[in-house]
């Protein structure tokens, strides 16, 4: 059921972000660009990681 697109998860979880976005389109934007910046940090931090133990 999870492995394939078409499953009641994916249903429950579209449904959700579209009453969400529906509801509260400026909050519902503002947690999109905030869980953005905090994936792009994430792996900001990985790269300097990556990069550290690999110069030593």
């Amino acid at each position: 059921m999870l492995s394939t697109p078409r499953g009641a998860l994916f249903w429950l979880i579209l449904i959700i972000l579209l009453f969400l976005i529906a509801i509260a389109p400026i909050q519902a934007a503002h947690v999109f660009l905030e869980v953005i910046h905090a994936i792009s940090k994430f792996f900001a931090g990985l790269k300097a990681f990556i990069e550290t133990l690999s110069a030593s």
